[in-house]
């Protein structure tokens, strides 16, 4: 029995020796390289979150107005909102694009709005929601980011390929915004990461407001929605103001008074309207979406 006990006293000693003696500095660095990489695939997914806002405010209904180029060669691109106010975005274009960014946008041209897309490989699709509908630009803006894992996500949502693979994000150069041209003819013709491209007529001289929400809750289905518009610019006088589209509504506007009205039917869950102002040359349109709250 005492021999026992001392073999084991022995081992037990060996074992406290080995466990002092242990160098764990090969794993600590590759878990402080994971947590490198991880960091700056979220710097990564930030930029490109800033990138994703300035599509939507380019392709959400605003007035473009003008197009020019910084000292450091970035194009600054300014826009008129619903409200009427200029504002600016600074966009830095990338042509050689390894990785095909994972978000863009795309005109649908059942209803003339556009919705945004997801580009895996070399296919893309549109962006779905819960309920497995198109997700429009207008009013929203989706989130890119990457998981502990190093998976791609959006929303939060981990992105997986049409085997359902989650996909790695990779460190690989990427950008939304490829190429930035403006035509002889007043277009500014926008080249994304994925290889679509989006025109987009620039021109300062019409703007419509509209005093109401890009996207706005219905609680009350038996009320009519008024909305009150403004039309602005030099050409504000001789525009014309139509509805170009109702979907799952029905709306009028009463142009002495300049109010759209908009009315629901009790089976009502969604729907949108797109509001039209147009001179000779140019043409502004506005969507508003409405959901059952």
């Amino acid at each position: 029995m005492k021999r026992i006990y001392f073999v084991c006293s022995v081992l037990f000693s060996l074992l406290l020796t080995s466990c002092g003696d242990y160098d764990d500095s090969s794993i600590q660095n590759k878990l402080n390289d994971f947590k490198e990489r991880i960091a700056a695939l979220q710097t990564k997914a930030d930029k490109l979150n800033e990138d994703i806002s300035k599509l939507g405010y380019l392709t959400e209904g605003n007035v473009i107005t003008s197009v020019s180029r910084n000292s450091d060669g970035q194009y600054v691109i300014t826009y008129k909102d619903n409200n009427n106010e200029e504002k600016a975005v600074v966009v830095a274009t990338q042509e050689d694009v390894i990785e095909a960014p994972i978000l863009g946008v795309r005109l649908n041209d059942d209803d003339q709005l556009y919705y945004w897309t997801t580009t895996i490989g070399n296919e893309t699709n549109w962006l779905t929601d819960d309920t497995e509908k198109k997700v429009p630009v207008c009013g929203y803006t989706p989130e890119m980011g990457v998981n502990a894992d190093g998976y791609w996500t959006v929303n939060g949502e981990i992105l997986k390929d049409n085997k359902g693979t989650p996909i790695t994000a990779t460190t690989d150069e990427t950008a939304i915004f490829k190429n930035i041209t403006k035509t002889d003819e007043g277009y500014l013709k926008i080249t994304l990461g994925n290889g679509e491209t989006l025109t987009l007529e620039v021109f300062s001289s019409l703007n419509l407001r509209l005093k109401a929400n890009a996207v706005t809750k219905i609680t009350d289905l038996s009320s009519p929605l008024k909305i009150e518009y403004e039309v602005t610019g030099a050409s504000a006088e001789e525009a014309l103001v139509t509805i170009a589209q109702a979907v799952n509504v029905k709306a009028t506007i009463d142009k002495e008074t300049h109010t759209l009205t908009v009315i629901f039917e009790n089976n009502f869950d969604e729907g949108h309207v797109i509001i039209t102002a147009y001179d000779l040359q140019h043409l502004v349109l506005r969507p508003l979406l409405f959901k059952k709250n």
